[in-house]
């Protein structure tokens, strides 16, 4: 099932899905192994080749999900004189509208981590506004008055100044922004093209399709007894279903993103929740030609999913050659079902990226 679990990021699950569920499952698979390995060692028996085989196999697999990287040490140098700058991806979940977290200070949470962390652009996914105080998009905009540059897209509106949908923040001068379409869902991607210094950079901010669980298959799943059943079956079945159905479309919104990318004529980053793990056919997809900054410069398990559901990775900052990532850290603030990730992105001399 490990080996099975690899093939995920090559075969598209419109046309076989059942990579794209062990893919899902490979941190609890490679566990498994893990622990057959030391029962065959302390049974100091020959079988042991066998789990450590496959594990090496998916090494590069590996090293996406535990990089082992260095401590990161602090740069003597001022940020300016690295030709350097931050950048957060964070899924603030529409701010907690809705009060999901049940903390009466959730919102302002969110503002103070941003604050905190004062990243140079920042990118928020499921950013969202309403006709009430505090919630107004002016007063969004008041809250993060730093950035004088922004680019707003509305996937859906509900009013003159109220919706949901995608954000870009920046203290640099915005060039172009530029929606990328999505049929028939109200997830979305857009890119703007900023001026840092001299350098022009193509920034990539996305979401890609979410499950859309119900609140009743959240309660089932926390419930499950695996008792066989008729309402239990039908439950287990929707839960595929609404898996099964996601990662299609992930896979088709990767194709598109993965098209814009290698067309833009700047270095590029993409950032964003992709609603998909390290091994899955749509992280494979859009990075191809990218690096991952968590993998160059990141430590650790760097699960980015904090909600109910089991965490895994699922934010991503990427970035072309032309780039490289110095820093690199998740956030651990709960004030949504995601942890803010941060990445120091460095401008390369123009005669390092042929290398």
């Amino acid at each position: 099932m490990l080996l099975l679990s690899y093939l995920a990021p090559y075969i598209n699950p419109g046309k076989f899905l059942l990579p794209a569920f062990l893919g899902l499952a490979y941190p609890y698979l490679l566990l498994l192994n893990l622990i057959f390995v030391v029962y065959w060692a302390l049974r100091i028996r020959k079988e042991i080749l066998i789990s450590l085989v496959v594990i090496f196999i998916g090494w590069g697999h590996l090293m996406n999900f535990l990089p082992l990287n260095p401590r990161q040490k602090p740069s003597s140098e001022p940020v300016s004189a690295q030709k350097s700058f931050s950048l957060m991806s964070y899924n603030v979940r529409t701010f907690d509208q809705y009060n999901w977290e049940e903390e009466p200070n959730t919102l302002d949470g969110i503002y103070k981590v941003i604050a905190d962390e004062a990243p140079d652009i920042l990118c928020i996914q499921e950013f969202f506004t309403a006709n009430r105080i505090g919630f107004r998009e002016r007063d969004v905009k008041r809250r993060l008055s730093a950035y004088p540059a922004y680019s707003i897209y509305y996937s859906m509106k509900t009013g003159p100044d109220s919706g949901f949908g995608i954000a870009t923040f920046s203290k640099y001068p915005i060039l172009k922004t530029s929606r990328i379409p999505f049929d028939n869902t109200l997830n979305q991607a857009v890119y703007t093209d900023m001026l840092i210094g001299i350098d022009t950079i193509r920034l990539f901010n996305i979401h890609l399709q979410s499950i859309r669980f119900g609140q009743n298959n959240y309660s089932f799943m926390d419930t499950l007894s695996f008792k066989y059943s008729n309402r239990q079956f039908e439950e287990v079945k929707d839960i595929g279903k609404r898996l099964r159905d996601a990662f299609v479309q992930r896979a088709e919104q990767a194709k598109i993103i993965q098209n814009y990318v290698s067309d833009s004529p700047y270095p590029v980053i993409v950032s964003g929740d992709f609603n998909d793990t390290p091994l899955s056919y749509a992280y494979r997809r859009i990075k191809k030609g990218l690096h991952d900054a968590f993998r160059e410069s990141g430590r650790g398990l760097g699960n980015t999913y904090a909600g109910d559901l089991p965490s895994f990775r699922i934010d991503f900052i990427m970035h072309s050659k032309d780039l490289s990532s110095k820093s690199f850290s998740r956030i651990k603030s709960k004030y949504s079902d995601h942890f803010p990730i941060l990445s120091t992105i460095e401008i390369k001399p123009a005669d390092s990226t042929t290398e």
